[in-house]
């Protein structure tokens, strides 16, 4: 027997283990699942106040679907392998598509020969918010979440947004630099172009461009927000031209329930506070431990949860400073920043954010403990702080051999 087929039956044998795991998850939390679905199913209806009447819920295996709806048993049915190898925001994606069908079939009145992903199909799709990704006949589910930006095509046409994200990488590379003043420069050059490139988009009709914003799932797979997590987003959302909300999220693996993170904008917008939210959740804890080796303080929770709060406000207050220098430069005079003169004028992105979450609810933080001295360090470390990780130039996960794509009916 050759090395070769030895790996291959080990391979094999792998397979079968984990596909014999994955079984006997799927018999342990099916009737968990299912009443994930209908809760789901129902908030989404109530969300968009429609008075429908209620389809029956099924999980199903196999059959070469991630769902589908049955009009003459009015029945949605979700593929268990979906839940069992994917995110629960794309199982949401899925029954999303699904209840479209539904409401084409309940609501729509099409005309005879209509598609069923035609055109009253997409404005069922629309008024609920549905992401273009999941309007489409067939899906293909790539690693851990769906990415609404592909790669360009070589030699195909290079859009804007991306060519500006690409200079901006650059910019952050640039901001690495051991020199405080170059880092510093090139971490507000790249802001600056940020906030001239989304100047210049408001200026435009988009109205015949399609879907210029998109929705980016951070999983978070925390059952509380922590008040860093919120801190961050106050950032995000001063400073990185996205909208930002905790959405509910579900390990199917385990019957717990999570906490995400959404952010909503323009592609080259989410991704980069993708990039920064990331940066900073380990730069906070980097920074911290340092500081703790380096100083008398003590480890507690108090003084490290002090710490991180001045840091991200020290790093809010340069982040700010550094945009009322560049509105000096461009001619601006916006107290709120590049990013609030944005998303206030940017009403294409409120009605984005107002289809997907029509009910929000807005929760303020009460007070906490907090340790003087440690606070005072983190905010003179997030005044130094500049991006020492570079943006990948990826545009997000590849799809492995195994993923390929699904029908939706």
């Amino acid at each position: 027997m050759t090395v070769k087929r030895v790996f291959r039956r080990f391979a094999w044998l792998e397979r079968m283990t984990v596909d014999s795991e994955l079984k006997r998850l799927a018999v342990r939390f099916k009737g968990a699942w299912l009443r994930r679905l209908q809760k789901a199913y129902g908030d989404r209806l109530w969300s968009h106040g429609l008075n429908v009447p209620r389809a029956t819920l099924e999980l199903a295996r196999g059959g070469g679907f991630w769902g589908r709806w049955v009009e003459s048993g009015r029945l949605i049915q979700i593929s268990e392998e979906l839940i069992l190898n994917h995110p629960w925001a794309a199982v949401l994606g899925i029954l999303g598509h699904e209840v479209a069908h539904q409401l084409a079939t309940d609501l729509g009145g099409g005309a005879p020969g209509e598609t069923a992903h035609g055109r009253v199909f997409q404005s069922m799709a629309a008024r609920l918010g549905l992401d273009a990704f999941y309007r489409r006949a067939a899906v293909e589910i790539m690693g851990d979440c769906p990415r609404p930006w592909p790669e360009p095509e070589a030699g195909g046409p290079v859009d804007e947004g991306a060519r500006a994200l690409e200079k901006v990488r650059k910019l952050l590379a640039l901001s690495a630099s051991p020199v405080a003043a170059e880092a510093q420069a090139a971490m507000n050059a790249a802001a600056r172009l940020m906030a001239r490139h989304n100047l210049d988009v408001l200026g435009r009709d988009l109205s015949e461009a399609g879907e210029v914003y998109e929705r980016r799932i951070i999983e978070l797979k925390v059952g509380r927000i922590q008040a860093r997590l919120a801190a961050i987003t106050v950032i995000l959302n001063r400073h990185f031209f996205v909208e930002t909300i905790f959405v509910p999220g579900y390990n199917a693996l385990a019957d717990v329930e999570e906490k995400n993170l959404e952010l909503l904008g323009r592609p080259e917008n989410t991704r980069l506070a993708e990039h920064v939210f990331h940066f900073l959740l380990e730069r906070t804890e980097s920074l911290w431990q340092e500081h703790r080796r380096n100083s008398r303080v003590g480890g507690g929770l108090v003084a490290r949860n002090s710490f991180i709060s001045g840091l991200l406000h020290g790093f809010d207050q340069k982040l700010t400073e550094a945009a009322a220098e560049s509105a000096a430069t461009l001619g601006l005079k916006e107290a709120g920043g590049f990013s609030a003169l944005v998303l206030s004028r940017d009403q294409g992105l409120k009605d984005f954010v107002r289809r997907r979450h029509p009910r929000l609810k807005f929760v303020r933080a009460g007070g906490r403990y907090y340790c003087p001295d440690s606070e005072k360090a983190g905010r003179q470390a997030g005044r130094a702080l500049n991006f020492t990780r570079p943006l990948e130039a990826s545009a997000g996960a590849k799809a492995s051999a195994d993923d390929e794509p699904r029908l939706l009916r």
